[in-house]
């Protein structure tokens, strides 16, 4: 019978990106690139987020582009810089079904495609190369906030290399649970949370360390952590209190499960069905089939 590390391996790469929906992935994004440098003094336009973190669930997980346009060029309302987006990538990318505003991006549909693209605006603030670049990105109410996204990728790569691919793998299964129950948390603040952990841990086992995780964050009530990276301000995990606060409940709810769980690889065959139960009731029924004592 398959083992529980099996299983997890096996629905992980069920939501894995497969090689045509990566295909999918590459097919526009030169397209927007010139049609946003020929409207913009773009100076950078790369990908951030799961996709380029390797941490993306799918059918879910959105592809993330930030476009860097000169900082010259920044408004004061970072709702202007969104609203030009939306209506430059309206006119110009026929191609697309659909383009809006999902605060803090502009995001992009397209028929049969299974993905959104997600196009951030960002101007740099400070640094000189990918490991210390702090860039200015929407904020709600026509704010700005601070982010470093290719540092934070550097960051969450180097924890999962230290610990061969466990940290992207509890990132993975902490997103698949907040999609699978439609948690209103943020992804980059679980797969920070996910890199944190590996960071201050020598060794990363998914069950055990989930447990740790989730534990942490309840009993923290889910504040916002300080950036590992000590490049931007605290990192936060909801949008505003009432998210804060059903995804706790949430939180609760996956810690009983988890717990469960445990326990049940733990006593061995004998708790084989209640393992199982409880793996379910978090990653749902798509989740196989395992045996403790394998």
């Amino acid at each position: 019978m398959t083992a529980l590390w099996e299983a997890v391996d096996q629905y992980l790469a069920d939501r894995a990106p497969k090689d045509w929906e990566k295909a999918e992935v590459r097919r526009y994004r030169q397209r927007i690139h010139d049609i946003l440098s020929s409207e913009f003094r773009l100076m950078s336009f790369f990908q951030s987020g799961s996709f380029q973190h390797g941490t993306a669930v799918t059918p879910y997980s959105d592809v993330d582009y930030m476009a860097r346009i000169h900082f010259e060029d920044k408004p004061n309302s970072s709702n202007t810089i969104l609203d030009k987006l939306r209506d430059v990538l309206k006119r110009e990318l026929w191609e697309a079904n659909k383009v809006f505003l999902a605060r803090p991006t502009v995001t992009l549909q397209f028929t049969g495609f299974v993905t959104n693209y997600e196009i951030t605006p960002a101007y740099l603030l400070h640094g000189d190369s990918d490991e210390n670049r702090v860039v200015l990105i929407p904020a709600s109410g026509g704010e700005w906030r601070e982010a470093a996204p290719q540092a934070h990728n550097k960051f969450v790569a180097e924890m999962d290399r230290k610990h061969t691919g466990d940290v992207r793998e509890i990132a993975r299964l902490l997103k698949a649970w907040k999609y699978e129950h439609a948690v209103p948390i943020s992804s980059f603040y679980l797969e920070m949370r996910c890199a944190e952990y590996g960071k201050n841990n020598a060794s990363i086992w998914a069950l055990s360390a989930l447990r740790t995780i989730v534990g942490s964050m309840i009993s923290t009530g889910l504040a916002a952590m300080n950036d590992p990276t000590k490049l931007v301000s605290r990192i936060t995990a909801c949008s505003g209190e009432s998210n804060r606060l059903m995804a706790i409940t949430r939180l609760r709810s996956l810690k009983k499960h988890l717990d469960a769980a445990y326990e049940a690889w733990l006593a061995g065959e004998s708790k084989r069905w209640d393992m199982n139960q409880a793996l379910r009731a978090i990653w749902g029924t798509g989740f196989p089939y395992c045996d403790p004592s394998s």
